[in-house]
């Protein structure tokens, strides 16, 4: 767009009245094309929560059919078997199987916790607070109730 206040612009000249009024005209286009990309900047937004929200559902849906919901419980616990580390305990953290896997979904997790071959292998790392020690107390307790009759392997270390 040519511009016909370019030689002033970034200057401390100051604009006559007549210059001034010639500046407002001049702006009139481009304030309405701001307006019309603000309209569409908006429409564009709600479209793509319109999209995140078809996206979440046709997610959803899709994992009603998946094909490791057709697998017998059997193979799924072999499956979990097969994510535990194997040369080293288990971190006793939500990042790692088992309680990753035990936070998955509602079957997943009654899986995880009936399956005592997951639970009797565990790290602990000793805390440094007494509240700590109570909460490490609780897990490690749930562990050994998970790991039923199993023999243990458990490993320690202190920040």
């Amino acid at each position: 767009m040519d511009n016909p206040f370019k030689s002033i612009l970034r200057t401390n000249t100051i604009p006559s009245d007549s210059e001034c009024q010639r500046i407002r005209e001049f702006l009139v286009t481009s304030k309405q094309d701001a307006a019309k990309l603000e309209h569409l900047q908006s429409l564009l937004e709600e479209l793509t929560a319109e999209r995140d929200r078809l996206d979440a559902f046709i997610d959803v849906h899709l994992a009603l059919i998946t094909p490791v919901r057709k697998l017998p419980d059997d193979v799924v616990v072999e499956i979990f078997k097969a994510t535990m580390p194997t040369n080293r305990n288990v971190a006793m953290s939500e990042s790692e199987a088992p309680l990753l896997l035990a936070s998955m979904c509602r079957s997943w997790r009654r899986l995880a916790l009936s399956t005592p071959r997951l639970w009797p292998s565990f790290h602990i790392v000793i805390p440094s607070t007494a509240a700590e020690i109570l909460r490490l107390n609780e897990t490690v307790n749930l562990w050994l109730a998970r790991s039923s009759v199993l023999p243990l392997s458990i490993s320690l270390s202190a920040h």
